[in-house]
């Protein structure tokens, strides 16, 4: 974080620090700290990454994680790491499984570092909303109620910096107690298409098959989503007359962005080898044989999310592209053709941190590209697997 968004943070983590130090010195009168005494604020303020701090986390049973999350991730927020709580987050998850509180923190620490985005949460964010709005101190320990109210108090300072009408809105509006704004917020048209506004009116499930629009929030819908990027590699397996090249293994990257729910892809993929026979040539006053079939492909693909839970997207696209050969190695001839294709995929990211992996199957049509009896047309079934890194500002860790 730099310049104004650094400067807004320290303020705010003053402020609150100044809020947590009674009510941290409270608790510590009445419960000892779950926390290892080697997590010093220098630490804390200190590490380079979560690296810093897990070898004084792995040993702790899952209980005392529990425990130490109501102090830390208030800690985490006054010293003014976001990153450093968007990992402990994972791990917290990782020991403990998921809980209100630990979506509640989720949401709040992206909405503080910039990177809120609806694939934070899935249909179960209904029950942990209703879970926080019928909270009771009454079965509560000292420490959990220590970190309710830093919350209340956390989503009270981050909500005159959120845009009006905007689910970032709603979630600080909810969190602070303000319940009845919170709702006219969430039955207004501002949010009408987000996956938020679907869950709470199908609390009891519908058919997943339904394409929602699910855009971030309602204003930012005609902007940018994260972007992603991701190195393939796979498997191309040629039909009808191409057959004759065989199987390959291709290679390459794909630049993808993602509107709401609707993506846009650049891939560019190579397939190298010999073919099954040889082929004959017959173009541009060359007439010859060759077994050569170094091959790429530049498209552009385009579809959107059928399917999405809160770290897993199930996608359908189409894609268009150049698909060329080069039979001869020193000669400056390539065999061109149109590539059409249809496809699902998937999108995974198996922790909270920006990295990912995807998976897609797509069926392709090549047209004729070889004026010979070797017209190398057909199509293919391909299969591609990625990994890769999601930027942008709303690419949730």
């Amino acid at each position: 974080m730099t310049g104004p968004r650094r400067t807004a943070a320290a303020l705010l983590a003053w402020a609150l620090l100044a809020w947590a130090a009674p009510s941290a010195r409270a608790q510590s009168s009445t419960t000892a700290s779950a926390l290892p005494a080697a997590l010093t604020d220098s630490l804390l303020l200190d590490a380079a990454d979560f690296g810093a701090l897990r070898p004084y986390l792995l040993n702790l049973t899952t209980a005392r994680v529990a425990a130490a999350a109501w102090e830390l991730a208030p800690r985490l927020v006054t010293l003014g790491r976001p990153d450093l709580l968007a990992e402990f987050i994972g791990f917290w998850e990782d020991r403990c499984g998921s809980s209100e509180p630990l979506a509640r923190a989720r949401l709040l620490g992206a909405i503080w570092d910039g990177a809120f985005d609806e694939g934070l949460y899935d249909e179960s964010i209904v029950d942990d909303l209703d879970a926080w709005l019928q909270r009771g101190p009454r079965h509560l320990t000292e420490g959990r109620l220590a970190f309710d109210r830093f919350t209340v108090s956390f989503a009270d300072q981050l909500l005159p910096h959120q845009p009006a009408g905007t689910l970032r809105e709603y979630f600080c509006l909810i969190y602070s107690d303000r319940v009845d704004e919170a709702a006219g917020l969430l039955r207004g048209d501002d949010v009408a298409d987000t996956w938020l506004r679907w869950y709470v009116d199908h609390p009891d499930g519908a058919d997943r098959g339904e394409v929602v629009p699910g855009a971030t929030d309602a204003d930012d819908a005609d902007l940018h989503g994260p972007s992603l990027l991701l190195l393939t590699a796979g498997s191309w397996r040629p039909r009808g007359e191409v057959e004759l090249a065989g199987g390959k293994v291709l290679v390459g990257g794909i630049l993808e962005q993602e509107f709401g729910p609707w993506f846009a892809r650049l891939p560019l993929e190579v397939r190298l080898g010999r073919t099954g026979r040889p082929y004959l040539v017959d173009q541009d006053g060359v007439r010859e044989y060759s077994d050569r079939f170094d091959a790429v492909y530049l498209g552009l693909e385009g579809g959107r999310a059928v399917l999405r839970g809160r770290r897993l997207r199930l996608d359908a696209f189409a894609g268009l592209g150049y698909d060329g050969i080069r039979p001869f190695l020193k000669r400056d001839l390539v065999l061109a053709t149109v590539n059409l294709n249809l496809g699902i995929g998937l999108r995974w990211r198996p922790t909270a941190a920006r990295w990912l992996l995807g998976l897609d199957l797509r069926r392709e049509w090549l047209a004729t590209r070889n004026e010979g009896a070797d017209s190398l047309s057909g199509g293919a079934v391909s299969l591609r697997l990625g990994a890769g890194l999601r930027f942008g500002s709303r690419a949730s860790r």
